[in-house]
C-alpha cells in the first residue's frame, strides 16, 4: 500500500505542476473564495489551539459578534493534522500539501481495501488510481480540501464487512472502530459522513433482501456493535455535533439556501459526456457536457466515459452474484439516482418527473446535502466493480464459461470473504494478464483530469508580513476595505499573514442573517448606501462607492457602533482608491501610507475630530 500511495502522490503533485506541494504563495483556482476560506480555517485551528481559544467558535470573523464554525466546513481534524506545517511554513503551504496528500491517501486507502478482496495487485492499483483521480476527487481538488481528502471513506467497507457480514471481529471492537472512523470523518466533513451512512444503509438493505434468512441472527450483532459505535462517535465528535445542531449563533432552518443547492445535480447523460475538466475531451462532446447542469462547475463528478461504462456494465452483469460487486453496483446506482436531484434532467432539460432526492429537501439536516456530491459514491462503486471484475477476468478469462458466477452463489457468511482465501486456478499467462490490465487502463484514460490544475498567486500587501503590522493592537477590531464578502476574502488572508493579530467585520462563514436565517454574505445593518460601499470590491465590475455626505455618515455610523479601532484600505484593490478617499473623508484624518495600504490606527479618536 505504501508503494501505491507513493505513486499516487507523485501523480497528485504532477496535476498541480509547476506549483510545489509546500508552495506558500499560491492557491488553486483564483486564490479567492473557498480556497482562501479553507486556508483561514486551517490557520484558525492552529491559532486557537496554541492560544487557548475554542476551535469551533471564533470572534475573529464577523466581529464583534463572531461565528459558529461548526456549521461551516471548518475541517478541524485537518487543521490538527497540518498544524506542524502551519506553524513552520504557514497555512497556505498546509492547504497545498493536504490537497496532494488527500488524493494520494484516498487512492492508497482504496488500494489497501481492494487488496483484501482481490488477488491481483494491478486490479487493486487501477481501482485505487480511478478513485484517487476520478472526476469527483480531481474536480474537488481544485477548490474543496474537505471533499478531496477522503481516505476514510473506503475504510467503511471492510469495517462493516467484519462487523455484520463475515463477522470476523467482535461486535464491540467493530463498533468502536466504526465509531472512531465516523467521528474522524465528521471532523473533516459532516456532509461526507452523512452520505456514507446513507450509502451503507442502501448496501446493507440490498444484502438483507438477498439473504433474508440471516437477518434475524445478525440483529444482536448489530445492536452490540451499535452500542459501542454511538458512544465512541459522540466522545470524539459529539461536541461538534452539538455545536452544529444547537450551538450559539446557529441560524434557523437550513444552513444553505435550498434554491442555491438545487442547481447542483447530475444529468441523466452526465456519465457519458466529458467537460473541460477532462484532459481528453473532444470539443463536440465537451460542448455537450459543459451545458449539462453542473458541467461548468467542479461539482460535476459523474463522468465515466463510454468505454468505462461498457466495461463496468459487462463486469457488473457478469459478476452480479459476487456480493461485493453486487453491493457496489447497488450503491453506485443509488448514488446516481439521488445525485440527479429532485427532478429528472435529460440533456439539460428538466422534466416533470420527481425523483427520490425531492424527499430529502424536506428532512432537517439532510436538506443541506448537495445532490451532485453523491457522485463520490458513483466513482467509489465504479472503482470497486472495476477492480473486482478485472481480478476475476484475469483469473478466469473474458468468456462467462467457468466464471465465479457459474460456480454458485456464496452464502451470507462468505459474502465479502477476501478472494485471497478462495480457491482459484493457477494464474493465466502474462500476455492475458497484460491484456486485461491494458483494457482497464485504456478505459480509464478518458477520466484523466485536465492538467495542470490552475493556481493563482496570493497578493498580500507587505504591511501584513512586515514589522509595521505590530502597530495594530492585538485583538483590535478592524474595518478592512474592500470589505470581506465571499468570494473577496483578501482580509482573511491579511489576518493569516499577520498571525491573527486583528479581528474583522465581515468574513466568509455562515451566520444568522435577517430574521435568523442562514447567510454567508452578511452585511452590517445600515442605509442602502452602506451596502454599496461594502460591496464595492466584491466582484469584478462592482460599482465604486459614492463619495457623498450620505456615504460618509453611513461609514462613520458603522465604525462607531461596531467599535472599530483600525481601518485598513488596500488602494491597489478594485475601487481601492475611491474607498481610501471615502475613509479619509469619514475619519477626517490622513492615514499612514504603507505600500499599497492606507492605515488608520486611532479610529475612535479620529471620529471625534471636528469637521475641517
Amino acid at each position: 500500500m505504501g508503494a501505491a500511495g507513493a505513486v499516487y502522490f507523485v501523480f497528485a503533485c504532477l496535476i498541480y505542476w509547476p506549483a510545489a506541494p509546500l508552495d506558500a504563495s499560491r492557491l488553486p483556482g483564483c486564490a479567492c473564495g473557498d480556497p482562501e476560506q479553507q486556508t483561514w480555517f486551517l490557520a484558525w485551528v492552529s491559532y486557537a489551539l496554541t492560544h487557548g481559544h475554542n476551535p469551533f467558535i471564533t470572534s475573529y470573523l464577523h466581529a464583534p459578534f463572531g461565528a459558529n464554525l461548526a456549521i461551516d466546513t471548518s475541517m478541524p481534524l485537518l487543521g490538527v493534522l497540518g498544524m506542524p506545517v502551519t506553524l513552520l511554513a504557514g497555512p497556505v503551504a498546509t492547504f497545498n500539501l493536504l490537497l496532494r496528500l488527500g488524493l494520494a491517501a484516498s487512492g492508497a486507502s482504496m488500494f489497501g481495501v481492494l487488496r483484501r478482496y482481490v488477488s491481483w495487485w494491478p486490479a487493486a492499483f487501477l481501482g485505487g488510481l480511478m478513485f484517487a483521480f476520478s472526476p469527483y476527487l480531481a474536480n474537488q481538488a481544485a477548490r474543496h480540501l474537505f471533499l478531496a481528502f477522503a481516505p476514510l471513506v473506503p475504510l467503511f467497507i471492510p469495517l462493516l464487512d467484519d462487523w455484520l457480514i463475515s463477522r470476523t471481529r467482535a461486535p464491540l471492537r467493530s463498533g468502536l472502530l466504526i465509531g472512531l472512523v465516523a467521528a474522524l470523518q465528521y471532523l473533516i466533513s459532516p456532509e461526507i459522513v452523512l452520505t456514507c451512512a446513507m450509502m451503507a444503509v442502501a448496501g446493507l438493505a440490498f444484502l438483507a433482501l438477498k439473504y433474508r434468512g440471516t437477518v434475524a441472527e445478525r440483529i444482536g450483532t448489530f445492536a452490540r456493535g451499535a452500542a459501542a459505535a454511538v458512544p465512541a462517535f459522540l466522545l470524539i465528535a459529539g461536541y461538534g455535533v452539538f455545536m452544529l445542531l444547537a450551538g450559539p449563533d446557529r441560524p434557523r432552518g437550513p444552513v444553505h439556501t435550498l434554491s442555491g443547492l438545487t442547481q447542483y445535480h447530475g444529468d441523466l447523460l452526465s456519465p457519458l459526456y466529458p467537460t473541460t475538466h477532462q484532459l481528453f475531451a473532444p470539443a463536440a462532446l465537451a460542448s455537450i457536457g459543459n451545458r449539462l447542469p453542473t458541467g461548468r462547475t467542479i461539482e460535476d463528478g459523474f463522468y465515466l466515459g463510454f468505454p468505462l461504462l461498457v466495461l463496468l456494465s459487462y463486469l457488473a452483469i457478469r459478476y452480479r452474484r459476487v456480493p461485493l460487486a453486487g453491493v457496489a453496483a447497488v450503491i453506485g446506482a443509488t448514488a446516481f439516482i439521488l445525485g440527479l436531484g429532485a427532478r429528472l434532467t435529460v440533456d439539460g432539460r428538466t422534466l416533470p418527473i420527481p425523483l427520490p432526492f425531492a424527499i430529502l429537501r424536506h428532512v432537517p439536516v439532510l436538506q443541506n446535502l448537495e445532490a451532485a456530491r453523491l457522485s463520490l459514491f458513483v466513482q467509489l462503486a465504479a472503482a470497486i466493480v472495476l477492480a473486482v471484475g478485472l481480478d476475476r477476468v484475469r483469473a478466469r478469462g473474458w468468456l462467462p464459461a467457468g466464471s465465479l458466477a457459474a460456480a454458485g452463489e456464496p452464502g451470507p457468511r462468505e459474502a465479502l470473504t477476501p478472494v485471497a482465501s478462495a480457491t482459484w486456478p493457477p494464474a493465466p499467462g502474462r500476455l492475458h494478464a497484460a491484456v486485461v490490465a491494458a483494457v482497464g487502463l485504456a478505459a480509464l484514460l478518458p477520466l484523466v483530469p485536465h492538467i495542470p490544475i490552475q493556481t493563482d498567486r496570493i497578493e498580500t500587501p507587505g504591511f501584513f508580513t512586515g514589522p509595521s503590522v505590530r502597530a495594530v493592537p492585538e485583538g483590535a477590531v478592524a474595518l478592512a476595505l474592500p470589505f470581506d464578502i465571499a468570494p473577496q476574502n483578501d482580509p482573511m488572508m491579511w489576518q493569516i499573514a499577520s498571525g491573527m493579530r486583528f479581528r474583522i467585520l465581515g468574513g466568509d462563514a455562515f451566520v444568522p442573517g435577517p430574521g435568523g436565517r442562514s447567510t454567508w454574505h452578511p452585511l452590517p445593518a445600515g442605509p442602502p448606501v452602506l451596502r454599496v460601499i461594502l460591496e464595492a470590491g466584491r466582484y469584478p465590475g462592482s460599482s465604486p462607492p459614492p463619495l457623498t455626505l450620505g456615504a460618509v455618515r453611513a461609514l462613520r455610523a458603522l465604525i462607531a457602533r461596531t467599535h472599530v479601532s483600525v481601518v485598513l484600505v488596500d488602494r491597489s484593490a478594485q475601487n481601492g482608491g475611491a474607498l481610501a478617499v471615502l475613509a479619509r473623508y469619514a475619519l477626517r484624518a490622513p492615514p499612514l501610507a504603507r505600500g499599497s495600504m492606507d492605515v488608520w490606527l486611532n479610529v475612535q479618536g479620529d471620529l471625534r475630530r471636528p469637521p475641517a
